[in-house]
């Protein structure tokens, strides 16, 4: 096969002389790391960003939904989706709490709310709900719930850069949310997370914790290394000027999927919860039950052609053990129908077309305009 292989996702990157005058600089301080001047004034620029005060960085994603945990003092239960990448159920153990798995619902695969009032005990201390694939959870329900049971609700927003839901920024939902400034995210610093409130003064408890909990009466016992180093949040504060051209970027590649996608009869893409915008996330498709393959078989048959996608829902990607509140039927049924497709802003219509001539020929050319399903892309 001659052509490159066309990755899930590349890391957006600047140019390097904008990245080496950046890291020239940390270098030239001689300082690294330890809370220097870089990471509160890549604190500030997301702040400002995003219009959100109370926040802090850390070192990952992971340890953002940690340090939330322990800066909320939640050491029980805590409910999490049973359909989700498994930083949210690791991240909450190594907050001190046990996760509680619950199903998600259908259409938006976010937390099913109905599952999670169902599985509200004297032992939940929390519930930690991902805006999945960038899509908004129900989150007044959630919302409902939290407060009639005295808990509070944490949103992974790990993938919601750029994304606002009825006017606002989907990061200031919730009594606390986080979000990863992993490299394969929209904006990143490499390696990087956040935490953030607008209900809660959070920030300086995160910046405490993050650092093993050093304060002037002694280290607090959820303590940990956290922090995020200049060089990361030098990278950080670089790409993120590179954000809102990601966004245009990313918005464009999707129209092209969905035109591409309109008469393959066997997936479509998930839908975007109205009201929330831009979807420039992932490119999540899901198979219908009577497809040619299930989710793991399409990646990999999409791999040899060359196409890297994934699916997140089911074998290495799905946290074994967890208990369960009950039965998760739908989060079960998703491991085997949600695919990621490549999806970043560097990719060419050529690109998409590649990727979806490779499903065509994956389904045996199922593709009948007659039976074509309706794709609505929200705008």
């Amino acid at each position: 096969m001659t052509d490159s292989p066309i990755v899930l996702v590349k890391p957006v990157l600047p140019a390097l002389d904008k990245l080496g005058a950046a890291l020239h600089e940390v270098l030239r301080s001689g300082v690294l790391t330890n809370d220097g001047s870089r990471v509160h004034a890549f604190e500030a620029l997301l702040s400002a960003r995003l219009g959100i005060a109370d926040l802090a960085v850390c070192g990952s994603g992971t340890t953002a939904i940690q340090l939330a945990c322990g800066a909320l003092g939640l050491s029980g239960e805590v409910i999490v989706p049973a359909a989700a990448f498994p930083a949210v159920a690791q991240g909450v153990r190594r907050g001190s709490c046990t996760p509680v798995a619950v199903d998600a619902e259908r259409t938006f695969l976010t937390l099913d709310p109905d599952a999670v009032a169902a599985a509200i005990t004297p032992r939940t201390e929390g519930i930690v709900a991902v805006q999945t694939f960038g899509c908004p959870a129900d989150v007044d329900a959630l919302a409902a719930i939290a407060r009639s049971a005295g808990i509070p609700l944490i949103f992974d927003a790990a993938t919601c850069w750029g994304i606002t839901y009825r006017d606002r920024p989907l990061l200031a939902y919730g009594d606390v949310s986080t979000l990863s400034l992993h490299a394969m995210k929209l904006t990143h610093s490499v390696e990087g997370g956040a935490v953030m409130s607008t209900v809660h003064p959070i920030a300086d408890k995160v910046r405490r914790l993050r650092n093993f909990g050093i304060g002037a009466e002694g280290a607090l016992p959820a303590g940990t290394n956290a922090r995020m180093s200049e060089l990361h949040a030098a990278v950080g504060a670089v790409v993120l000027g590179e954000a809102d051209a990601e966004i245009v970027r990313r918005i464009q590649v999707r129209e092209w999927y969905m035109d591409a996608l309109r008469h393959t009869e066997w997936l479509r893409p998930v839908p975007f919860r109205p009201g929330a915008w831009p979807n420039v996330a992932a490119m999540a498709v899901r198979l219908r039950p009577d497809a040619p393959v299930d989710a793991p078989t399409l990646c990999d048959e999409l791999k040899r052609d060359g196409v890297h996608a994934r699916a997140y829902f089911t074998g290495r990607y799905r946290p074994r053990p967890i208990g369960t509140a009950g039965p998760t039927p739908v989060a079960d049924e998703l491991g085997k129908r949600i695919v990621c497709l490549p999806f970043w802003g560097g990719l060419t219509e050529s690109d998409v077309m590649r990727v979806v001539d490779a499903i065509d020929r994956i389904g045996g050319g199922r593709c009948h305009e007659s039976h074509a399903l309706s794709l609505e892309y929200p705008g």
